[in-house]
């Protein structure tokens, strides 16, 4: 019974801070990009704008994933693990969103930089779906490959409290 009492605990947390993280990202990035009112522009209907929004709120959850995981009630003693469960999941999801928001917005201004001949915002204000398509290629491939560095992190501060 504990253990569904938990589950259910973990469920709601993980749904919660992810709908904070995913607002948060989709503010944080609305803020980076100045030029650009994400909202105004998923409001007219800009299908370009709503595709990257929609990959940047993936790339959230894909890094948070594992921030999700928690060791097994046999590594942490039956008495304590319910507590330390919840803690390191809230403690994980805390780290990994700091770092999600960070390299996203990070990785999406440094490949602005570098593709100097195109003006990307310029060009999701006007719809283009071919250079919405490269932003989320951008925006996933950042996720999936920061989704290792966080798992690594998780790990680590599990053996820190352990």
């Amino acid at each position: 019974m504990a253990q569904l009492v938990l589950s259910v605990a973990q469920i709601i947390i993980a749904v919660i801070l992810a709908i904070i993280a995913s607002y948060l990202g989709v503010v944080l990035f609305n803020r980076a990009t100045r030029d650009l009112d994400e909202w105004a522009e998923i409001r007219r209907g800009n299908a370009a704008m709503g595709v990257v929004v929609a990959s940047i709120i993936i790339g959230i959850a894909l890094i948070l994933r594992p921030a999700l995981q928690v060791p097994p009630p046999a590594d942490t003693g039956t008495n304590l693990y319910p507590v330390y469960a919840l803690l390191t999941q809230m403690a994980g999801l805390a780290v990994g969103l700091v770092l999600a928001l960070s390299a996203i917005v990070l990785a999406v201004a440094l490949f602005d930089q570098l593709t100097g001949q195109i003006d990307e915002l310029a060009e999701l204000q006007r719809g283009n779906m071919a250079v919405a398509a490269m932003m989320v290629g951008v925006v996933l491939s950042v996720s999936l490959l920061m989704s290792g560095a966080i798992e690594q992190i998780m790990k680590w501060f599990t053996n820190v409290i352990m």
